[in-house]
């Protein structure tokens, strides 16, 4: 039997809408540095972002959040437009509230846990489509040397650009890894660099409500003070946004030339390629660290 593959126009079309949208955001923010956006908050509710969101929810799956609701739940019910029109008029009408976030606990390979924040399946729509508007803006101000998390970029272009540069005369490597980074970024200095960017009032309080939700965990409820959740669909781009500031503090003082080490960083892991002495750039690295808390 011969299987057909049929394709929805108007699912194409709204994904190429939200392209356009994105491309417009970053080509804005990438030709004037200074210019703040006033108007984001009503692209987040929009029907093809919110659609686009949901579309990458499924594709990502993911575990079911304190409502135990799961994405085949929803599909097998047929309840995904419906879903979509509620939280449309919820976002609109500004009275959207995210559910606090179900922990678990994963091992990490070299003993330990790591832990992990699962959102609901609506909280998650919510924060990718948080995550379509805001990452174009702040991808344009990204530093050349990050390559976690950003899109057309990964871990194999690290590691060709690591190789490349011990090519050039390198003698010696600084290997960095932050402790706890994601769960101790703090929420104060993470809004005033977003604040640089963005002004949009209602999309301010829906990012701090976004920040600060609360961890279910062995029956308790608590609200989160500092840090962000690892597993959350906008943890990775709040993370890049924060440590941004390193790259951009690094290069603007010139440590490449004057420490002889460049900079390639990978989510919170970072290495200084040297050609002085590895002490003092690790120092250097180490006070912008603790500056940044």
């Amino acid at each position: 039997m011969q299987l057909r593959k049929f394709y929805c126009p108007v699912a194409r079309n709204e994904t190429e809408q939200v392209r356009q949208l994105q491309r417009t955001l970053y080509r804005t923010a990438k030709q004037w540095k200074a210019v703040k956006f006033y108007s984001l908050y009503d692209k987040v509710w929009r029907r093809d972002v919110l659609r686009e969101a949901w579309q990458q929810g499924k594709e990502n799956r993911g575990a079911p959040g304190v409502d135990g609701e799961t994405i085949e739940g929803i599909v097998s019910r047929g309840e995904e437009e419906g879903m979509l029109s509620r939280l449309q008029q919820q976002l609109r009408a500004k009275t959207y509230r995210f559910q606090a976030v179900r922990r678990v606990d994963i091992p990490k390979p070299k003993g330990g846990t790591r832990p992990l924040g699962i959102a609901t399946v609506e909280d998650r729509v919510v924060q990718t489509a948080m995550k379509l508007v805001l990452e174009p803006i702040f991808e344009a101000d990204f530093h050349p040397c990050s390559y976690g998390y950003r899109r057309q970029r990964d871990a194999k272009m690290a590691s060709r650009a690591i190789r490349n540069d011990l090519y050039q005369g390198a003698w010696g490597v600084v290997e960095i890894d932050f402790r706890s980074y994601c769960t101790t970024i703090p929420h104060d200095k993470l809004i005033i660099l977003i604040k640089q960017r963005v002004v949009d009032g209602s999309m301010l309080r829906l990012i701090k409500q976004s920040l600060t939700v609360g961890i279910a965990y062995e029956g308790k409820v608590e609200p989160m003070t500092v840090g962000v959740r690892q597993g959350s669909p906008i943890s990775p781009l709040y993370s890049n946004i924060y440590l941004n500031l390193l790259d951009q503090v690094w290069h603007q003082r010139g440590y490449p030339k004057k420490l002889g080490a460049t900079l390639h960083r990978y989510a919170d892991d970072a290495i200084l390629i040297g050609r002085k002495s590895g002490a003092h750039a690790l120092e250097a690295f180490e006070a912008i660290a603790s500056r940044m808390g």
